[in-house]
């Protein structure tokens, strides 16, 4: 047998005599054989089709997957929506309710010294079966503008207990009359005592495009200062998922650019200089986002995640453990939460061995996960 008959036997849907045609030339059934020295990149390959069909273990097949990708960089990255499987969690709802033409979405989390702030972005608009999108206004869904408003509420360290949900509004008038209104995907972050957030907006960049932007996070005026545009190093006409480092340990106005490779710099005047920058595993090229990073046990941790561009498209998640220079220690298995669709989220918590997360289920519907930390798979 050599791996064209593998091969021919596959494409013949004899996907059982394939495989057993494959652990023939490969020595093992096990589906995890990236660990042998006699792998090669086309048993790797027919296996990120076969483990599927002859019943791998989801869990064994997707770290197999993850392995080989990166490894040999000549898998169909498509074929991770087989097996990608949910996290071991508990949920309960977010208790924010909708409002007029608007609902709640993604939410975005910051411990404070005796509580936890979290901002809650709304909506106008739904999302449709066929990936579009339309906007209400007094109630009928139309192409009108896309709108985003903003709400702060405190909450415990068990996220049990909430204050009533208070607007939170840029101080300024917009800079540019944009078809996109507001500020999106608001990250929360600390410089000292004081409070900062970054975010993507239209309005408010530098440009009129769709920007990063910063400023201060003023809960007691609720209002949204000092806003600095943030300009693209590389002068691209979107920017999205910058995430700031300084929450996690006092950092300068740092954030985390790219995940392939990984790319961290400063901002000093609303440009970013890049100040590090490492080598990741292939996979990460797909790595976007997501949320600000946790101190936790000695570690940085943050949760990113990738898509595939199905319709709808299909966002999945993995946990990430950095050291303290910004090295990538380990990282997680692809996740999704409760469907497996457009999930997003923008805080993590960590606290005795939990993580705890805001997810947003296709940009509305939020919910309170907690994880074991102890159920991850990792890499």
């Amino acid at each position: 047998m050599s791996i064209e008959d593998v091969q021919a036997l596959r494409l013949q849907g004899k996907n059982r005599e394939a495989w057993t045609a494959l652990t023939a030339l490969t020595g093992s059934a096990s589906a995890n054989a990236t660990a042998a020295t006699a792998d090669k990149p086309e048993y790797a390959y027919e296996r990120s089709i076969l483990n599927y069909y002859v019943g791998i273990p989801k869990e064994d097949a997707l770290r197999d997957f993850m392995i080989s990708y990166s490894r040999f960089k000549n898998i169909d990255y498509n074929n991770l929506l087989f097996y990608v499987i949910p996290f071991t969690f508990s949920y309960t709802t977010l208790p924010v309710k909708g409002i007029p033409d608007f609902l709640p979405t993604s939410t975005s989390i910051l411990p404070l010294s005796n509580k936890i702030l979290l901002n809650v972005r709304y909506v106008n608009y739904r999302i449709q079966e066929n990936g579009s999108y339309l906007m209400s206004e007094g109630g009928v869904l139309t192409n009108a503008h896309l709108r985003t408003r903003n709400f702060f509420l405190f909450t415990d360290p068990s996220f049990s207990t909430f204050s009533t949900p208070e607007e939170i509004l840029p101080s300024v008038e917009p800079f540019h009359q944009t078809h996109i209104h507001g500020i999106e995907d608001i990250r929360l972050f600390t410089k000292g005592a004081k409070v900062y957030f970054s975010g993507t907006t239209c309005e408010y960049s530098h440009n009129g495009s769709i920007q990063e932007i910063q400023g201060t996070y003023d809960i007691d005026a609720k209002k949204l200062t000092e806003l600095i545009p943030m300009h693209s190093p590389t002068n691209s006409h979107v920017e999205k998922n910058w995430i700031p480092l300084n929450r996690a340990y006092d950092d300068e106005s740092r954030f985390i650019y790219s995940w392939y490779p990984l790319q961290i710099g400063r901002i000093i005047h609303g440009h970013f200089h890049l100040e590090y920058e490492s080598q990741t595993p292939y996979f990460f090229r797909h790595v976007r986002g997501s949320s600000a990073l946790v101190y936790y046990e000695n570690f940085l941790y943050t949760m990113v995640h990738c898509v595939i561009e199905t319709c709808p498209r299909k966002y999945y998640h993995m946990l990430v453990k950095l050291d303290m220079a910004n090295t990538i220690v380990s990282y997680t298995v692809p996740y999704y939460f409760v469907k497996n669709h457009i999930e997003y989220t923008l805080g993590i918590y960590i606290a005795d061995s939990q993580l705890t997360c805001i997810a947003s289920q296709n940009d509305c519907d939020p919910i309170i996960v907690r994880i074991p930390m102890n159920s991850l798979s990792w890499i």
